[in-house]
């Protein structure tokens, strides 16, 4: 008896160790995990596929050469940030040209008589995250304005990577008296909603403890089955995961109505855009945070008698796929052809811009 209880401790004292000098080399593979070459995303089809992979991913076009790489961001007293004016660079296989209102997009010239402007407001959603200029969505309506109305139609790309509503609010009080838009697409959502400081594996709404358990998961995830569209818990700012949104739910509501007045004064047609994700095409119910906040903008759209386009409907209607994203937020070219066409159909049926 003796004998065996000494064998069980012993084994499970080596037991432990192993699993201490597991846990030691994990953490130390997870410090320097960031210093090894990042494997490319496998594309749909491929037998091994990221959890994150999405089927839109595909369609990225080529990346120009003779451009620096990334967004350069100068600093911005009230924004924070904003696009460094007069740059071009490439973000996420696309070139940008930034001109000199720091808006993405070329240098608007004084505006002529029968010219229609529609600026749009929000983030790399909005700004047309891995799509060219000419396929974002406010370019694509722009084309079909201008083809119904038989006038020039300017699209302004007022959005911003990571902005959130008070940035697109100051951003309006910046360029509006500039740009004189007739239109102020007001598509704000997702930097919102979301917290800034994601972590990559959790556990009940906690960082897993386990380093062997995080760094087995991201080894073994290119053999994983790719999930249903899902939101990953923590990405959203919701209070049961210690964390807030970046602009809580009464204050997004405040901004959003005093966007809409802020459009209104500079003599400009608010319309309301909800942006879709991925996670509306599946059975997944969306999240009750995201819910609140799309349903903000549904109000403020029927209380001021605004147009509304209602992208997770619109998306369903035409029964968009995977495909029509980069990821769970970014509408990919084909996504981005949905929303200006519904755009487009929305502003022409409305009528006010006759």
């Amino acid at each position: 008896m003796l004998r065996t209880r000494r064998k069980l401790g012993f084994t499970l004292l080596v037991a432990a160790l192993t699993l201490g000098v597991a846990e030691g080399v994990a953490s130390v593979g997870e410090m320097v995990w960031p210093l090894m070459p990042a494997r490319p995303l496998p594309l749909p089809g491929e037998a091994a596929c990221m959890p994150d992979c999405m089927p839109g991913v595909a369609t990225l076009p080529q990346p120009p050469s003779g451009l620096p790489r990334g967004i350069p961001m100068a600093p911005h007293g009230r924004r924070a940030w904003a696009l460094a004016p007069n740059t071009q660079m490439v973000e996420t296989n696309v070139a940008v040209r930034v001109n000199a209102l720091a808006l993405r997009g070329p240098n608007l010239g004084p505006k002529s008589a029968d010219e229609l402007r529609i600026l749009t407001l929000g983030d790399s959603s909005v700004f047309g995250f891995g799509v060219d200029e000419d396929k974002v969505f406010s370019s694509v309506a722009a084309r079909a304005l201008a083809k119904n109305f038989d006038r020039p139609v300017t699209p302004v790309i007022g959005a911003t990577p990571g902005y959130t509503s008070v940035q697109a609010l100051d951003t309006l009080a910046d360029v509006g008296a500039i740009v004189k838009p007739d239109v102020v697409v007001i598509a704000t959502l997702w930097s919102d909603v979301f917290s800034t400081e994601v972590p990559l594996i959790r556990a009940q709404g906690q960082t897993h403890p386990s380093a062997v358990y995080r760094v087995t998961i991201r080894l073994l995830s290119p053999f994983l089955s790719a999930p249903t569209v899902a939101w990953l818990d923590g990405d959203v700012g919701a209070s049961g995961l210690g964390r807030q949104a970046r602009v809580g739910v009464d204050a997004y509501r405040r901004t959003i109505s005093a966007l809409v007045a802020a459009a209104q004064a500079l003599g400009a047609q608010p319309v309301l855009m909800v942006l879709p994700a991925p996670i509306d095409l599946d059975a997944t119910p969306v999240p009750p945070l995201i819910a609140q906040y799309r349903q903000v903008l549904a109000q403020q759209a029927a209380s001021a008698g605004l147009l509304l386009i209602d992208g997770p409907r619109v998306f369903k209607e035409l029964s968009a796929t995977n495909a029509d994203f980069f990821d769970q937020v970014h509408p990919s070219s084909s996504g981005h052809k949905i929303l200006g066409e519904a755009l487009a159909q929305g502003l022409i049926r409305d009528g006010r811009l006759n």
